[in-house]
């Protein structure tokens, strides 16, 4: 999954010297005038409000909400769309996550904290369109809000002043009652932080994909052709790591719990601030003939005036477009409120031959619906402990606290890394066959192959805990369990990634087969004696029996066709 690719095409120059040293972590920390707040080395409970006071600020001025957007160019490493896991009371839904290399010009974005050195592009799911989503393998280009992920501050300890056996990250370490033996005004020594820098969330992305043919004239009937697609995206909505009042600092953790932001509504990003602008390279220039065409084809974005394109032709020692979203520029008298469009350009005329591939995703069938017997948080009257559904089935002056089952899933599939997510999974039970119509039309080389990738998550109680401040968690979970809720984790139904080559692409001699293909790896199996019972825990299944854990939790069904 982690490739390294180089492409070599002009990229913008966006003020970072090439191969620029990383910035360091060690400047997020609030001592050190950034704008998080790191843990002490014994953390408490409580402490988890501290790291999201705020989740996320900016490498400059990181005390303050606004910050200026950079632009980043690089390749996706790897990605994922919606799998959960993300902190509720921050999000609407989880964050969408592309892992990029940037290019050596933008080495500079990275921090000393990114071990990996990668940049980790964030948007969440729902506000990102999965049509704009890069692959693995693709160019991506984004231009956001750079900070440091203050939820995961990664402390390498020092060591108290005077008493030095002691470990600390903090100068309160060294004080009484966390050290008992540190005598008054000892401080931390040599404590050093691995806040990773993000761009988090981007409020504008292009995704560069080649290797693949498509139809770059307007005209009825035209032959497709190799071709750059470039998804392209501009918008002020990303959720709560785009929101005023989520990233407002608050004087103590606990305001958090009293602290209103949902429905959100006031988006930070200053999409009017500049405009949108990247490369796109070409594919080779056939040897004989060969007129360049682009094509721009409109998608669904944000309501409200789409920015006008434009796209210009830029000659030299390799061939290539410049695009520029015009978000400065006025529409109609007002101010654009966002892009969505494909953009695709190639030579007509280029002989090379393309086989039209269709992939039709027909079915998704639960095998485990990864739900276990006895709920997280299950639905109880507050003071009589009773089963209930509303607090109409409680006595007089009780409430109906808890969440229940869980029933719902979410996920995503990609072929060459074109991404749709999947729909009909508000209640999912094992044994379902849940119909879709994901449809993928391509055009490809004889050399390429159909890369079907497909991730998700089976739903737990801390989902349900999403798009709601802390204080309504609390008011319909009870303390008690929202905490348990608030400790569980969405459950990985496996994954599936695989490849069908050219030329036959998997679709068979006649031009057309039928799949039915069984997730790998994740959660689920079944119970050690009564194996007809799926189980996700040992509590799942009869007394003295265990679960087996065997993966596989759903099957995707799809059908691969080779068109004239």
């Amino acid at each position: 999954m982690r490739l390294k690719l180089a492409v070599g095409i002009a990229v913008l120059g966006v003020g970072v010297p090439a191969a620029a040293d990383p910035v360091n972590s060690d400047l997020a920390a609030a001592q050190a005038g950034g704008g998080c707040y790191p843990t002490g080395i014994q953390p408490s409970l409580f402490d988890m409000l501290v790291l999201v006071n705020p989740e996320w600020a900016p490498l400059l001025n990181g005390m303050t909400v606004a910050s200026t957007p950079v632009l980043v160019h690089g390749t996706v490493l790897g990605m994922h769309g919606d799998t959960s896991g993300d902190f509720p009371a921050t999000h609407v839904r989880a964050d969408v996550n592309h892992f990029v290399m940037p290019d050596p010009e933008d080495a500079g974005r990275l921090a000393t904290g990114n071990g990996d050195g990668e940049v980790h592009f964030e948007w969440e799911a729902g506000t990102y369109p999965a049509w704009a989503w890069a692959g693995t393998g693709d160019r991506i280009v984004g231009l956001g809000r750079w900070i440091f992920d203050c939820g995961h501050p990664d402390p390498t300890p020092g060591n108290c002043s005077v008493t030095t056996a002691s470990q600390c990250v903090l100068d309160g370490d060294c004080q009484p009652p966390t050290c008992p033996s540190c005598g008054s005004g000892e401080t931390c020594v040599g404590a050093h932080f691995g806040y990773s820098s993000e761009l988090h969330p981007p409020q504008a992305t292009a995704a560069i994909r080649t290797g693949r043919g498509a139809v770059v004239s307007s005209l009825t009937g035209a032959t497709p052709v190799p071709a750059t697609r470039v998804d392209i995206f501009v918008s002020p909505y990303a959720g709560g790591a785009s929101d005023e009042c989520i990233l407002t600092h608050r004087e103590t953790p606990l305001d958090l719990l009293s602290v209103e932001c949902f429905p959100l509504a006031q988006p930070v990003a200053p999409i009017n601030g500049q405009d949108f602008e990247f490369d796109v390279p070409l594919p080779p220039r056939p040897a004989v003939g060969g007129r360049l065409k682009r094509r721009i084809v409109p998608q669904q974005g944000p309501a409200g005036a789409a920015a006008r394109i434009r796209v210009v032709r830029r000659h030299g020692d390799r061939e290539h477009l410049h695009v520029r979203v015009r978000m400065t520029k006025r529409v109609h008298g007002v101010l654009p409120t966002g892009y969505a469009g494909t953009l695709l350009a190639g030579w007509v005329k280029d002989p090379t031959p393309l086989t039209h591939v269709r992939v039709t995703v027909s079915d998704l069938v639960i095998n485990n619906a990864l739900q276990l017997a006895t709920p997280v948080a299950p639905k109880t009257c507050s003071t009589s402990h009773g089963p209930c559904s509303t607090s109409a089935d409680c006595s007089s002056g009780e409430s109906c606290l808890g969440a229940g089952p869980v029933k719902s899933w979410v996920m995503q599939a990609a072929i060459n890394g074109e991404w749709q997510e999947l729909s009909g999974l508000d209640v999912v039970n094992t044994g379902d066959v849940i119909p879709q119509t994901l449809v993928y039309d391509q055009y490809l080389p004889a050399s390429g192959e159909v890369h079907l990738e497909v991730n998700g998550a089976a739903h737990e109680c801390v989902d349900t805990m999403y798009a709601k401040s802390l204080a309504t968690d609390v008011a319909e979970l009870g303390f008690n369990k929202g905490i348990a809720c608030l400790a569980s984790t969405a459950h990985p139904p496996g994954t599936i990634n695989l490849a069908y080559a050219g030329p036959d692409f998997g679709a068979g001699g006649s031009g057309s087969m039928d799949y039915e293909t069984v997730s790998s790896g994740g959660e689920g199996g079944n119970c050690s004696t009564s194996t007809t019972l799926t189980c996700v825990v040992d509590d799942d299944c009869p007394s003295g029996e265990m679960c087996q854990t065997t993966g596989g939790a759903f099957s995707l069904r799809y059908r691969i066709e080779r068109l004239p």
